[in-house]
């Protein structure tokens, strides 16, 4: 990092908070830190689509995070997305890297998911706007990468507050953070089984579908490791389903839909229709 890029891209950032240019002018700031793939700023909002403020990539085929695949992580698979969850669960803000908050299977069982993405490493930031808006910049690197080092995330990590403090302001400034879409996607997910299961049974199925292990799933519920098998053998029984990889894409398959039904246990409607 030179001090002298640094320093004129950190003034020319704050003079365009409130224009066109800021987002822009955001990457080329971030840019004089750390090297990066891609980097997406996303305004997640509980109750509506996750809007895609910026998106810029390198040249390539590192990642496909445009056409179909873009509109399906936008409207509706970043409800499963550990950094939204971060914010919509938690009220989670700060600096982190993916795997710090991810699930400890959230790889694994998303690989076929997500795997367009060709994720090496990934970063975020979640500033808070408001009750219902949080800003997230999500920084990656892609295929085969280096792994961001210990001194970038802490050089990033440092930026936090000023970052966040600008954010906010450039929000403000546009005074359009609520024009939104509004989603039931949170919805679907909160009903998932709420009718057919038990509530130690919902539970344990809400966890499975964010990518939780049966070990961290024991752990979350303060319980013994037999039991949350005998819950997960119960909720597959229950749904003619055998599998934690088979209750996600059905999830997936549901949030597919259109319409998609709100305030309904489409788990629920699934099994009756079996």
């Amino acid at each position: 990092m030179k001090l002298e890029q640094y320093s004129s891209a950190l003034i020319t950032l704050t003079q365009s908070l409130g224009t066109s240019a800021y987002y822009q002018n955001l990457k080329d700031f971030l840019a004089t830190i750390i090297s990066f793939d891609e980097l997406l700023i996303l305004q997640f909002n509980r109750s509506a689509n996750t809007k895609l403020r910026y998106r810029y990539g390198v040249d390539g085929n590192k990642n496909n995070l445009r056409g179909e695949e873009s509109w399906k992580y936008l409207t509706r698979l970043y409800v499963l997305d550990p950094f939204y969850r971060a914010f919509a669960d938690k009220d989670c803000y700060g600096f982190y890297a993916l795997n710090e908050i991810a699930p400890d299977e959230f790889a694994s069982s998303y690989s076929s998911y997500f795997n367009f993405l060709n994720v090496a490493d990934e970063l975020g930031y979640l500033f808070a706007h408001d009750n219902n808006n949080c800003f997230h910049i999500d920084i990656s690197r892609f295929g085969d990468a280096e792994a961001f080092s210990e001194q970038d995330k802490a050089l990033l990590a440092q930026l936090y507050q000023p970052l966040q403090t600008l954010c906010s302001n450039h929000l403000t400034i546009l005074d359009d953070a609520n024009d939104t879409t509004d989603s039931n996607v949170e919805n679907v997910l909160v009903n998932f089984g709420r009718e057919i299961l038990t509530k130690k049974e919902y539970q344990v199925c809400q966890l499975l579908l964010q990518g939780h292990s049966t070990k961290a799933i024991a752990a979350i519920m303060a319980v013994g490791y037999e039991t949350v098998k005998m819950h997960k053998k119960n909720i597959y029984g229950k749904t003619f389903l055998s599998s934690q990889s088979e209750l996600l894409a059905l999830f997936i398959d549901i949030l597919q839909q259109e319409p998609l039904a709100n305030d309904v246990d489409h788990l629920l409607v699934y099994v009756s229709e079996q």
